[in-house]
């Protein structure tokens, strides 16, 4: 498969995600263009795979849906709506230069240039060049590949400050809080076992050299 047929499956597979996210809540295209300031015609598209939402864009979906964001790359339930409001204006734009200011630092660090990155990609060097300056939105299978090209995860673009940042944290942190074991999540529920957790936290903070001179310290006491 081509790099081109890839990235048209990956948008087609994100429009899918997209209008069944859409019809879990019965939200007519017109309503969900709303939430990122953009027309049902194009939300349509991006259901219909004909073009590639942005990062931003797919973040302030996911937040006003109550959707993680690793919902488009892995499997998470969909859950309730969001209250909050943002100017979806405000939030994208702001975003999409975030977002390109990070692929400079990265291709500068591994000091490739655009061109390079064009060819390693199939992308136009002149598209690459507009994305790092953030005159337009990256669709998401594009930024994929970039990202893949600099050795990178799709991860380490997705929002960290804000708002939606910190309510896409807080539902990572509760799917990680679901994976634990029964006795654990149990354990971690109790209000009494503060001290204990404290005392982990402190300790998984101390380096290991430390940690083995504590131990042979307590080896001594006890010959």
């Amino acid at each position: 498969m081509t790099d081109r047929q890839t990235l048209i499956l990956r948008a087609k597979m994100l429009g899918a995600m997209l209008r069944e996210a859409r019809v879990s809540m019965r939200m007519s295209l017109k309503e969900m263009g709303s939430l990122i300031n953009t027309t049902s015609g194009m939300i349509s598209s991006y259901e219909h795979g004909r073009r590639g939402i942005s990062l931003p864009e797919l973040e302030l979906l996911a937040y006003h849906l109550d959707i993680p964001i690793q919902h488009f790359t892995s499997d998470f339930p969909p859950k309730s709506s969001r209250t909050i409001e943002f100017d979806p204006s405000t939030v994208i734009s702001l975003r999409q230069r975030m977002i390109g200011a990070l692929l400079r630092q990265r291709r500068n660090e591994l000091e490739m240039s655009i061109s390079a990155v064009a060819e390693a990609t199939g992308l136009p060097s002149r598209r690459i060049s507009s994305y790092e300056r953030g005159e337009r939105p990256i669709p998401l299978p594009e930024l994929e590949t970039l990202a893949s090209t600099l050795s990178q995860s799709i991860e380490e673009y997705f929002d960290s400050d804000g708002p939606i940042g910190e309510w896409m944290a807080g539902k990572s942190a509760f799917e990680n809080f679901m994976q634990l074991p029964s006795e654990l999540r149990e354990f971690l529920g109790k209000p009494g076992n503060e001290p204990y957790l404290k005392l982990a936290k402190q300790l998984s903070e101390i380096s290991v050299e430390r940690l083995r001179s504590l131990a042979d310290a307590f080896t001594d006491l006890t010959v």
